[in-house]
């Protein structure tokens, strides 16, 4: 009984030949194994070095530097002593002639640029605003001055409103209402001295003229 499992144990095993085949299988699939992380590796190793590469290329001894405008100091001295000197050349003067550079109509819509042909010529002590025009008759209106601060406002009432405001003595804009519509004039401003564009009607202004 004994001899008889003996032959069968022998005869159940594998031929040579078939182990030979089965150990091949294994080897190729060893070596795929070994190829495919291989592929693996050399990529990420690529990659690294490539980054490497790139970092030494760069230079990195780049000077900081900070893009931003320097903050100036303030004169607080200059500040108020221009603030001075125009207060108290907006306080000193009488009669002023304005002359505006640029004139705009301004409507709903759009502010078309106009050309100007007048100028102004404000009076403190009458109280008066002449619009001129040369060769022309100059127009009369009564108004109101006032100072604030380093400016002086001077304000019309009637049809046509206009509000004036001058700096000191030298630049103004003004804006005048013609219904709806604005115009719209800046410009700079000069002392008059003596009777300058003085007229004897100035003084029969009145509120009903």
């Amino acid at each position: 009984m004994a001899n008889f499992m003996v032959v069968l144990t022998l005869e159940d095993r594998a031929s040579p030949s078939e182990n030979n085949y089965i150990f091949c299988k294994i080897m190729k699939f060893f070596i795929c194994l070994l190829t495919l992380f291989f592929l693996l590796t050399s990529g990420v190793f690529a990659k690294d070095l490539n980054l490497n590469d790139k970092i030494k290329n760069t230079n990195l001894s780049i000077e900081k530097s900070d893009n931003r405008e320097s903050i100036q100091q303030i004169d607080f001295k200059k500040l108020f002593s221009d603030a001075e000197n125009y207060f108290n050349k907006a306080k000193a003067w009488k009669r002023l002639k304005c002359t505006p550079k640029t004139g705009f109509i301004c409507t709903k819509h759009e502010c078309k640029k106009r050309p100007i042909s007048t100028f102004l010529v404000l009076d403190k002590d009458k109280k008066i605003i002449k619009r001129c025009e040369e060769g022309i008759e100059c127009e009369r209106f009564k108004a109101e001055f006032e100072q604030t601060g380093v400016y002086f406002n001077v304000q019309t009432s009637g049809p046509v409103g206009t509000l004036i405001r001058i700096l000191g003595d030298s630049r103004f804009k003004e804006i005048a209402s013609v219904g709806l519509d604005a115009y719209i004039a800046n410009g700079n401003c000069e002392v008059l001295l003596n009777n300058e564009f003085a007229e004897a009607d100035d003084d029969k202004v009145g509120d009903d003229d």
